[in-house]
């Protein structure tokens, strides 16, 4: 398995339907609302995890400081601090569930986000977890903070990791 970031408008295309197939089909949220311009903006950084075979096994987002309005005190949904980034739209096939993809690309974006936007050694990064999967976000070192919220029918929490050079 390999995590690489997405370079190609076919690419990012089947990153967003992994992420419709686990949260609108799976999950039930709002289609409509599962792309947005946070993924257009060149400051997001869109990763997927591959197979050895190129199969698709996952994909998340990089969010940059400044650019997802919508979340966060200053957007009304939940208390992340928009001046930091956050890894968002973390997807998994239901197939890869458990094989590590999620880790891989939780880690590959964190080691993104300390080299793009880390100070003296260190970068916090946030995330809106949904609740269920907040054991996931523990094991990878985050810490729950904040009051649990309703994001569409779904409870999430907001966790944040101080991620440091090696």
């Amino acid at each position: 398995m390999r995590v690489e970031t997405v370079t190609t408008p076919e690419l990012l295309d089947q990153a967003i339907a992994v992420r419709l197939e686990v949260f609108v089909t799976e999950q039930g949220f709002d289609a409509e609302g599962e792309r947005d311009a946070v993924d257009d903006d060149p400051r997001t950084v869109h990763a997927v995890c591959l197979a050895d075979d190129g199969t698709m096994l996952g994909t998340a987002r990089l969010v940059a400081p400044g650019t997802d309005s919508g979340r966060g005190v200053d957007g009304g949904i939940g208390g992340m601090d928009a001046s930091v980034p956050h890894i968002g739209r973390v997807a998994v096939t239901r197939a890869a569930r458990g094989t590590g993809a999620g880790r891989a690309l939780m880690e590959f974006l964190e080691r993104e986000a300390l080299e793009r936007f880390g100070v003296d050694g260190e970068a916090r990064v946030e995330v809106s977890a949904q609740r269920q999967a907040m054991p996931f976000y523990r094991s990878l070192g985050y810490t729950a903070f904040g009051d649990a919220y309703l994001d569409e029918h779904v409870w999430h929490q907001d966790a944040f990791r101080i991620v440091r050079d090696a």
